[in-house]
């Protein structure tokens, strides 16, 4: 049977103990767990590729603050220009009152943030 072609038939009617001995070979097969190996100096070798110290940034960068001054800014501009016209109109004072809340969160932002690097 394991040296017989597969795309011919077999010859003969196999038995019912040849199917039953052919059906505990293939759960023994199925059911053993394979087995690893695994060297025993592995985890030494992957440790020496490791570097000894973490690296260090450089330079800090400070884009998200110098990002939230100049929107502190440029919202501020706004506010004045707005309120250098004046005119009264609902949509104007719509949009003041956002950048007018919208200043005093990231005025708020910035004060916390700052608090919390002390």
């Amino acid at each position: 049977m394991h040296n017989e072609p597969l795309d011919q038939p077999a010859q003969h009617d196999p038995s019912p103990a040849a199917i039953e001995y052919l059906d505990q070979r293939i759960i023994r097969a199925l059911e053993t767990a394979p087995g690893s190996l695994i060297p025993a100096d592995f985890a030494a070798r992957v440790a020496s590729r490791l570097p000894a110290r973490r690296p260090v940034s450089l330079t800090p960068t400070h884009y998200g603050r110098n990002v939230m001054l100049v929107s502190l800014v440029v919202t501020l501009l706004a506010l004045l220009a707005l309120g250098l016209r004046a005119t009264g109109h609902a949509s104007f004072v719509l949009l003041e009152s956002l950048l007018c809340v919208q200043f005093i969160a990231l005025a708020m932002w910035f004060s916390v943030w700052r608090h919390s690097l002390r």
